[in-house]
């Protein structure tokens, strides 16, 4: 069964880019990419192979193109993660709500227990109601992107749109059908796609600085995430603080009872006898 904080609970395309970005960002994507650009210049030179000699165009057509579809996973990467902060929010807030009614039911069967001891106590030895009102938390609140400034609104949309299995599925249609109208000449770009490339490169410098709004605004979302679960915590440890008390203060009652009890000389009390329906008893 699935858990509610694996972020691949979304849709087939937040699974896929769930899945590159657990691939793909690792030192070891770093060293095969570097080691791949070292070879393909190596061997692309003039001088040895010559299938891409400087200033490389086909590494770099293919790098620009590769670098623009990256980006847009990395957006949907971020949106898919953001969704599951707010889920495992989500299931802190339930556990900690579980955790806080078995407290409260514990509570109750203190406070039975506590009444049935006072009939048999002394009135200044009576045990005070555990009379505690219900501890709630209150629920966690969807972090939205921040708006303070009309910039930082204008990257929020961006952002929300851009982080979208629709924009990578666009992204790769418009790419790939212009390099099909370039190279039947029904676009004056022949390869190796100049004005293609220019607006790639424009589009990912303009998309690196979106990148880094997204990354300001998860930021901002964990770390609201980090102080709802914080306080949680402290509501449920401040609550069970409250239980040990009373089971305490009872201790010390059934210890008074039961000193001040006559001793008949038997010591231990005789245990209680059973009567089992399935067995008769012997002769």
């Amino acid at each position: 069964m699935a858990r509610v904080t694996d972020p691949e609970l979304g849709t087939t395309g937040d699974r896929v880019a769930a899945w590159l970005t657990r691939r793909l960002s690792s030192m070891l994507t770093v060293y095969l990419t570097v080691g791949l650009s070292v070879v393909w210049m190596v061997l692309g030179a003039r001088g040895v192979l010559g299938f891409d000699p400087y200033p490389y165009p086909v590494l770099l057509f293919v790098g620009n193109v590769v670098q623009l579809l990256l980006i847009f996973v990395i957006l949907v990467g971020q949106r898919t993660l953001s969704a599951a902060g707010e889920r495992r929010s989500q299931q802190t807030y339930d556990d900690a709500q579980a955790i806080l009614g078995e407290c409260h039911r514990l509570q109750e069967h203190i406070d039975a227990q506590a009444r049935m001891l006072n009939r048999a106590a002394d009135p200044h030895d009576r045990l005070d109601p555990c009379d505690t009102a219900p501890i709630m938390i209150a629920p966690p609140q969807a972090v939205a992107p921040a708006e303070s400034t009309r910039s930082r609104r204008i990257a929020a949309v961006l952002v929300q749109a851009l982080g979208s299995t629709a924009a990578v599925v666009v992204t790769a249609v418009v790419v790939l059908g212009w390099m099909g109208l370039a190279l039947v000449g029904v676009l004056p770009d022949p390869y190796p796609f100049p004005f293609l490339l220019f607006c790639s490169s424009l589009a990912q410098l303009v998309l690196m600085f979106v990148i880094m709004v997204g990354q300001d605004v998860l930021g901002e979302a964990q770390d609201r995430r980090v102080v709802e679960t914080a306080n949680h915590t402290a509501v449920v440890l401040q609550q069970c603080r409250h239980l040990r008390q009373h089971l305490v203060a009872q201790d010390e009652l059934i210890m008074s009872l039961v000193a001040a009890l006559p001793d008949d000389g038997a010591g231990a009390p005789a245990p209680r006898a059973h009567d089992d329906a399935g067995v008769s008893p012997r002769r």
